[in-house]
């Protein structure tokens, strides 16, 4: 069996929900322009004497701030940016919020790099942009011709799930397999993508090389996953942590333990899903892995041209949403972890993603640049 079967680049996997309409569009009246248009001015000139800035300064009463979503309406990354807006939109009422979705990724990504770089147009999407751009199959550089300006979670847990009769019940026993059994293991994911890159991690993890010992092939949704594992035509994949505690309790699958951010335990797990998860739902961590997390989160950025005064305003009232309820809610809802990070700390968490989706990209044979 070949053991790396065609890579076909994908957009990393978010939970498709249903809900929640496009976007609207910016308010026509003349009192919302000329207040935008003054706090657009009035932001620039404190920008360039690099004073300090609040929030207040660059949004002020009246203004419309746009926030480009690369994504449809109703899938994960939308929902993320819809509980960020409503957060915000508690916070600061006389402030326009809108989301404009696009339906093509590559549009939107082009959007929000050529917006006006005033505090009013930001963008908001998961760190696959990362490994898309280092596969080539975006041109929109997300370190370069974006700038990070907060990180609105830092994703949250998926189970890594096995056929019911597999040989191998944790992640140390499917590491002693795949040496016992090089070429014999078939993991399904979606290839190229950041379900590819998760599993990969684990599984270099567990021996170096141990990647090239397996069979990757092309099983994108997570309808498939589950089925195409329970009926052991795949032996590895991964899913949502109910859609496997399920599948277990009827003996459907194996659960081989949790593939997580850094910030996961089992008990926290357990508190984000509502769940009480076995010890099966261990984290790498948690069973021995170094370097087998999954740190992935979702960014707010701005157009690279905007001031860092700016961006630091905006980045404190990113931080003010983490701690309103109705975001909180929203997250836990998604099953993913907040925190209120400050300016720093969200871009030095994107350098180290980007460090670690750079290797990624390498160890799967995708990077072309």
């Amino acid at each position: 069996m070949k053991k790396l079967i065609s890579l076909s680049l994908a957009a990393a996997l978010c939970i498709s929900l249903a809900g929640c309409g496009s976007s609207g569009s910016s308010g026509s009246a003349a009192s919302t322009t000329a207040a935008a248009a003054a706090g657009t001015e009035a932001a620039g000139e404190a920008a360039g004497d690099g004073a300090e800035l609040a929030v207040e300064d660059v949004w002020t009463k009246g203004s419309t701030v746009t926030f480009h979503v690369p994504a449809k309406a109703g899938g994960g990354t939308d929902l993320y940016c819809r509980y960020l807006t409503q957060a915000l939109t508690e916070l600061y009422p006389d402030v326009n919020f809108i989301v404009q979705n696009y339906d093509t990724v590559e549009v939107g990504r082009e959007a929000a790099k050529n917006a006006d770089p005033d505090g009013l147009n930001l963008a908001v999407h998961h760190g696959g942009w990362i490994l898309e751009y280092l596969a080539g199959s975006t041109n929109v550089n997300p370190k370069d011709d974006l700038k990070v300006v907060g990180i609105l979670n830092q994703g949250g847990p998926q189970a890594i799930i096995a056929k019911p009769d597999a040989p191998y019940h944790n992640f140390k026993e499917l590491g002693d397999y795949i040496a016992a059994n090089p070429g014999e293991v078939v993991i399904g994911c979606s290839l190229g993508g950041a379900s590819q890159g998760a599993i990969y991690k684990i599984i270099e993890a567990l021996g170096e090389g141990y990647s090239e010992q397996v069979n990757w092939v092309q099983c994108a949704s997570e309808a498939d996953k589950l089925t195409q594992t329970a009926s052991g035509s795949i032996d590895i994949a991964n899913c949502s942590v109910p859609n496997a505690q399920s599948y277990e309790a009827d003996g459907r699958l194996i659960i081989l333990g949790s593939s997580a951010p850094s910030v996961a335990t089992l008990e926290s797990m357990e508190e984000l899903v509502g769940l009480e998860l076995g010890d099966s739902f261990k984290t790498t961590a948690e069973q021995g892995l170094e370097n087998g997390e999954w740190d992935s989160c979702y960014y707010c950025w701005a157009p690279a041209g905007t001031p860092d005064n700016i961006c630091k305003a905006i980045n404190e009232a990113i931080m003010k949403a983490c701690e309103v309820q109705s975001y909180i809610d929203g997250n836990k809802q998604m099953a993913s972890y907040t925190d209120a990070l400050d300016l720093d700390t969200c871009r030095d968490t994107f350098q180290k993603e980007w460090d670690s989706m750079d290797a990624v990209a390498a160890g799967m044979g995708v990077k072309t640049r």
